[in-house]
């Protein structure tokens, strides 16, 4: 397994576990409606600085490095 900040672009993937964003239960919830959830498809699309924009349930959704490394 590999976090999204290690993905290479462009290169389809399936979530296959996600970490917990400890004590952030609305950060968690937020996430899960816009698609990150298990088994979900999702392709780094373009990375800034460890930012990337991320395709995921036909959207484009831009996360930042920290959260990035927990999918």
């Amino acid at each position: 397994m590999l976090s999204l900040v290690m993905a290479p672009l462009n290169v389809n993937y399936k979530i296959l576990r996600i970490k917990s964003l400890g004590d952030s239960n609305v950060t968690e919830s937020h996430l899960a409606s816009l698609g990150f959830v298990k088994d979900a498809a999702i392709k780094v699309v373009n990375e800034n600085d460890g930012n990337l924009i991320v395709s995921i349930k036909d959207s484009r959704v831009a996360i930042g490095k920290d959260i990035a490394k927990k999918y």
